[in-house]
Protein backbone atom coordinates (compact mmCIF):
# COMPACT_ATOMS: atom_id res chain seq x y z
CA UNK A 1 0.00 0.00 0.00
CA UNK A 2 1.27 3.01 -1.05
CA UNK A 3 0.14 5.94 2.20
CA UNK A 4 -0.20 9.56 0.98
CA UNK A 5 -1.30 11.46 3.98
CA UNK A 6 -0.34 11.22 7.68
CA UNK A 7 -2.85 12.40 10.40
CA UNK A 8 -1.33 12.81 13.52
CA UNK A 9 -2.60 13.65 17.40
CA UNK A 10 -0.40 15.93 18.74
CA UNK A 11 -0.69 16.05 22.79
CA UNK A 12 0.22 12.53 24.10
CA UNK A 13 1.17 11.28 21.05
CA UNK A 14 3.77 13.99 19.53
CA UNK A 15 4.06 16.15 22.88
CA UNK A 16 3.60 16.47 26.64
CA UNK A 17 3.13 19.95 27.70
CA UNK A 18 5.59 22.00 26.13
CA UNK A 19 8.61 19.52 24.69
CA UNK A 20 8.60 17.31 21.57
CA UNK A 21 8.58 13.30 22.53
CA UNK A 22 11.19 11.26 21.72
CA UNK A 23 10.95 10.57 18.27
CA UNK A 24 8.17 12.77 17.49
CA UNK A 25 10.25 15.16 15.02
CA UNK A 26 12.05 12.31 14.01
CA UNK A 27 8.71 10.58 12.68
CA UNK A 28 7.82 13.90 10.43
CA UNK A 29 10.97 13.88 8.84
CA UNK A 30 10.73 10.45 7.91
CA UNK A 31 7.05 10.87 6.63
CA UNK A 32 8.22 14.07 4.73
CA UNK A 33 11.01 11.86 3.41
CA UNK A 34 8.74 9.16 1.86
CA UNK A 35 6.44 12.02 -0.11
CA UNK A 36 3.86 11.91 2.52
CA UNK A 37 1.94 14.65 3.51
CA UNK A 38 1.99 15.60 7.13
CA UNK A 39 -1.14 16.96 9.23
CA UNK A 40 -1.45 17.62 12.58
CA UNK A 41 -4.88 17.30 14.31
CA UNK A 42 -5.60 18.45 17.61
CA UNK A 43 -7.82 20.19 20.23
CA UNK A 44 -5.74 22.97 20.56
CA UNK A 45 -6.76 25.95 19.18
CA UNK A 46 -5.65 27.14 16.33
CA UNK A 47 -3.40 30.11 17.39
CA UNK A 48 -1.71 26.90 19.39
CA UNK A 49 -1.26 25.03 16.30
CA UNK A 50 0.27 27.64 13.87
CA UNK A 51 2.65 28.69 17.11
CA UNK A 52 3.33 25.11 17.36
CA UNK A 53 4.58 24.36 13.52
CA UNK A 54 6.08 27.44 12.98
CA UNK A 55 9.65 25.29 13.37
CA UNK A 56 8.18 22.46 11.60
CA UNK A 57 8.13 23.37 7.80
CA UNK A 58 7.51 19.47 6.93
CA UNK A 59 3.74 20.12 7.97
CA UNK A 60 1.32 20.67 5.55
CA UNK A 61 -2.05 20.84 6.71
CA UNK A 62 -3.49 20.98 10.61
CA UNK A 63 -6.57 20.32 12.02
CA UNK A 64 -7.36 22.15 14.89
CA UNK A 65 -10.43 22.59 18.05
CA UNK A 66 -10.33 18.85 18.01
CA UNK A 67 -11.82 18.80 14.06
CA UNK A 68 -13.55 21.46 14.08
CA UNK A 69 -11.46 23.67 11.44
CA UNK A 70 -9.13 22.58 8.84
CA UNK A 71 -6.27 24.74 7.25
CA UNK A 72 -3.50 24.29 4.87
CA UNK A 73 0.12 25.96 4.66
CA UNK A 74 0.29 28.71 1.94
CA UNK A 75 3.10 30.67 1.20
CA UNK A 76 1.59 33.64 2.67
CA UNK A 77 0.44 32.21 6.26
CA UNK A 78 -2.51 29.45 6.85
CA UNK A 79 -5.07 29.48 5.17
CA UNK A 80 -8.88 28.23 6.45
CA UNK A 81 -9.83 24.90 4.07
CA UNK A 82 -12.99 24.75 6.53
CA UNK A 83 -14.89 25.67 9.98
CA UNK A 84 -17.81 23.43 11.34
CA UNK A 85 -19.58 25.76 14.12
CA UNK A 86 -21.83 24.42 16.46
CA UNK A 87 -25.69 24.73 16.30
CA UNK A 88 -25.90 27.95 18.33
CA UNK A 89 -28.95 26.39 20.48
CA UNK A 90 -25.79 23.71 21.67
CA UNK A 91 -23.70 26.19 22.48
CA UNK A 92 -25.90 28.27 24.51
CA UNK A 93 -26.82 24.65 26.16
CA UNK A 94 -23.41 24.27 26.89
CA UNK A 95 -23.13 27.40 28.24
CA UNK A 96 -25.98 26.89 31.01
CA UNK A 97 -25.55 23.44 32.36
CA UNK A 98 -21.49 24.52 32.69
CA UNK A 99 -22.94 27.80 34.79
CA UNK A 100 -24.87 25.56 36.50
CA UNK A 101 -22.72 22.90 37.76
CA UNK A 102 -19.67 25.50 38.37
CA UNK A 103 -17.60 24.35 35.05
CA UNK A 104 -14.92 26.29 33.76
CA UNK A 105 -15.23 26.72 30.01
CA UNK A 106 -13.85 27.84 26.97
CA UNK A 107 -14.57 28.50 23.49
CA UNK A 108 -12.56 28.11 20.14
CA UNK A 109 -13.57 29.41 16.59
CA UNK A 110 -11.58 29.21 13.47
CA UNK A 111 -9.29 31.59 14.63
CA UNK A 112 -9.61 32.48 18.03
CA UNK A 113 -9.92 31.31 22.17
CA UNK A 114 -12.49 32.83 24.01
CA UNK A 115 -12.74 32.99 27.35
CA UNK A 116 -15.29 34.42 30.06
CA UNK A 117 -12.56 35.71 32.14
CA UNK A 118 -8.97 35.20 32.34
CA UNK A 119 -8.40 32.84 34.95
CA UNK A 120 -5.33 30.96 36.68
CA UNK A 121 -6.17 28.00 34.74
CA UNK A 122 -6.53 29.83 31.43
CA UNK A 123 -2.95 31.61 31.96
CA UNK A 124 -1.40 28.55 32.91
CA UNK A 125 -2.62 26.70 29.86
CA UNK A 126 -1.75 29.59 27.30
CA UNK A 127 2.22 29.37 28.68
CA UNK A 128 2.74 26.23 27.14
CA UNK A 129 0.91 26.47 24.17
CA UNK A 130 1.48 29.39 22.50
CA UNK A 131 -1.66 31.26 22.24
CA UNK A 132 -3.29 33.99 24.28
CA UNK A 133 -6.66 33.46 24.95
CA UNK A 134 -9.42 36.75 24.28
CA UNK A 135 -11.75 37.78 27.05
CA UNK A 136 -15.47 37.85 25.55
CA UNK A 137 -18.99 37.02 26.09
CA UNK A 138 -18.92 33.86 24.39
CA UNK A 139 -22.53 33.66 23.98
CA UNK A 140 -22.23 36.64 22.04
CA UNK A 141 -20.35 34.26 19.63
CA UNK A 142 -22.32 31.41 19.42
CA UNK A 143 -22.57 31.40 15.67
CA UNK A 144 -18.62 31.10 15.49
CA UNK A 145 -18.12 28.78 18.17
CA UNK A 146 -16.59 25.38 16.94
CA UNK A 147 -15.68 23.65 20.07
CA UNK A 148 -16.89 24.26 23.76
CA UNK A 149 -14.08 22.94 26.09
CA UNK A 150 -15.12 21.73 29.80
CA UNK A 151 -12.23 22.08 31.86
CA UNK A 152 -13.11 19.62 34.91
CA UNK A 153 -10.85 20.44 38.63
CA UNK A 154 -11.89 16.36 38.85
CA UNK A 155 -11.49 13.74 36.52
CA UNK A 156 -14.59 11.82 37.77
CA UNK A 157 -16.80 14.83 36.69
CA UNK A 158 -16.31 13.39 33.17
CA UNK A 159 -19.07 11.29 33.59
CA UNK A 160 -21.03 14.18 34.90
CA UNK A 161 -20.09 16.45 31.78
CA UNK A 162 -20.85 13.66 29.28
CA UNK A 163 -24.67 12.96 30.94
CA UNK A 164 -25.31 16.47 29.94
CA UNK A 165 -28.20 16.88 26.79
CA UNK A 166 -26.85 15.86 24.35
CA UNK A 167 -27.71 18.48 21.27
CA UNK A 168 -28.42 16.85 17.73
CA UNK A 169 -25.45 16.85 15.56
CA UNK A 170 -22.98 17.35 18.30
CA UNK A 171 -20.85 15.07 20.37
CA UNK A 172 -18.92 15.20 23.81
CA UNK A 173 -16.14 13.54 24.35
CA UNK A 174 -13.25 13.50 26.37
CA UNK A 175 -9.82 14.94 24.71
CA UNK A 176 -7.84 14.62 27.86
CA UNK A 177 -7.58 13.79 31.61
CA UNK A 178 -9.03 17.18 32.67
CA UNK A 179 -10.94 18.27 28.98
CA UNK A 180 -14.13 17.45 27.88
CA UNK A 181 -15.34 18.88 24.31
CA UNK A 182 -18.48 19.10 22.83
CA UNK A 183 -18.08 19.29 18.46
CA UNK A 184 -20.06 19.06 16.16
CA UNK A 185 -20.70 14.94 14.64
CA UNK A 186 -18.81 15.79 11.78
CA UNK A 187 -15.87 17.65 13.35
CA UNK A 188 -15.62 14.32 15.39
CA UNK A 189 -16.26 11.81 12.63
CA UNK A 190 -12.68 12.24 11.45
CA UNK A 191 -11.23 14.65 13.48
CA UNK A 192 -10.90 17.41 10.65
CA UNK A 193 -9.15 14.60 8.18
CA UNK A 194 -11.68 14.45 5.93
CA UNK A 195 -11.63 18.28 4.88
CA UNK A 196 -8.08 17.75 4.59
CA UNK A 197 -8.24 14.34 2.24
CA UNK A 198 -10.95 16.52 0.58
CA UNK A 199 -8.92 19.58 -0.73
CA UNK A 200 -5.80 16.56 -1.35
CA UNK A 201 -8.20 14.09 -3.47
CA UNK A 202 -7.05 11.14 -1.37
CA UNK A 203 -8.74 8.29 -0.02
CA UNK A 204 -8.66 6.66 3.76
CA UNK A 205 -7.06 3.80 2.53
CA UNK A 206 -3.75 5.64 1.64
CA UNK A 207 -3.90 7.53 4.86
CA UNK A 208 -2.00 6.95 8.25
CA UNK A 209 -3.32 7.42 11.32
CA UNK A 210 -1.56 8.24 14.91
CA UNK A 211 -3.02 8.85 17.83
CA UNK A 212 -3.89 7.95 21.57
CA UNK A 213 -7.17 9.23 23.14
CA UNK A 214 -10.78 9.20 22.65
CA UNK A 215 -11.21 12.06 20.27
CA UNK A 216 -8.65 10.52 17.45
CA UNK A 217 -11.16 7.47 17.43
CA UNK A 218 -12.64 8.66 14.64
CA UNK A 219 -9.78 9.12 12.17
CA UNK A 220 -7.78 5.77 13.59
CA UNK A 221 -10.93 4.12 13.29
CA UNK A 222 -10.93 5.25 9.28
CA UNK A 223 -7.26 4.89 8.42
CA UNK A 224 -5.55 2.51 5.93
CA UNK A 225 -2.94 2.23 9.09
CA UNK A 226 -4.05 3.04 11.86
CA UNK A 227 -1.60 3.35 15.15
CA UNK A 228 -2.63 3.87 18.41
CA UNK A 229 -0.83 4.90 20.62
CA UNK A 230 -1.20 3.92 24.68
CA UNK A 231 -3.66 4.15 26.54
CA UNK A 232 -5.77 3.50 22.91
CA UNK A 233 -5.66 0.22 21.80
CA UNK A 234 -7.09 -1.37 18.21
CA UNK A 235 -10.00 -2.77 20.35
CA UNK A 236 -11.17 0.36 21.15
CA UNK A 237 -11.77 1.24 17.17
CA UNK A 238 -15.02 0.89 15.26
CA UNK A 239 -15.33 -2.83 13.45
CA UNK A 240 -13.17 -3.15 10.29
CA UNK A 241 -14.21 -5.09 7.51
CA UNK A 242 -10.48 -6.62 7.33
CA UNK A 243 -9.17 -4.26 4.53
CA UNK A 244 -7.15 -1.63 7.27
CA UNK A 245 -4.01 -2.57 9.28
CA UNK A 246 -4.37 -1.45 13.08
CA UNK A 247 -1.07 -1.52 15.36
CA UNK A 248 -0.76 -0.70 19.03
CA UNK A 249 2.74 1.03 20.36
CA UNK A 250 3.87 1.64 24.13
CA UNK A 251 5.06 5.59 22.85
CA UNK A 252 5.91 7.79 19.74
CA UNK A 253 9.08 5.96 19.50
CA UNK A 254 7.63 2.65 18.87
CA UNK A 255 4.63 4.16 16.72
CA UNK A 256 8.09 5.71 14.81
CA UNK A 257 9.27 2.46 14.07
CA UNK A 258 5.71 0.81 13.46
CA UNK A 259 5.65 3.56 10.60
CA UNK A 260 9.24 2.59 9.05
CA UNK A 261 7.90 -0.66 8.53
CA UNK A 262 5.46 0.32 5.71
CA UNK A 263 7.07 3.05 4.34
CA UNK A 264 10.00 0.27 3.90
CA UNK A 265 7.41 -2.31 2.65
CA UNK A 266 5.81 0.01 -0.32
CA UNK A 267 9.72 1.11 -1.45
CA UNK A 268 9.13 4.74 -0.35
CA UNK A 269 11.24 5.11 2.79
CA UNK A 270 13.74 7.60 0.56
CA UNK A 271 11.49 8.44 -2.30
CA UNK A 272 8.90 11.28 -3.02
CA UNK A 273 5.91 10.56 -4.78
CA UNK A 274 6.07 9.80 -8.36
CA UNK A 275 2.72 12.30 -8.84
CA UNK A 276 3.23 14.58 -5.80
CA UNK A 277 -0.03 15.75 -4.02
CA UNK A 278 -1.15 19.62 -3.92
Amino acid sequence: MTYQVALLDVDGTLRHKDRWNDGALELIDDLHSAGVRVALCSGRTTGSMVDLVREVPHVDYLASSSGATALRRTADGWEVLGHRPLPVEAVAGALESARARGFEVWAFTDREWLVAEETDWALTEASYIGDTPRVADLAAHAGRIGKVLYLLQDPTHAEVVKGFSQWPGTEIVKSGEHYIDLVSTQAHTAKGGDLILEALGVDWDRVIAIGDGENDRGMLSLAGLAVCVTPMTADNLDPDDGTRVRRNAADTAQARDIVAEYLDAAGRKLTAAADPLP
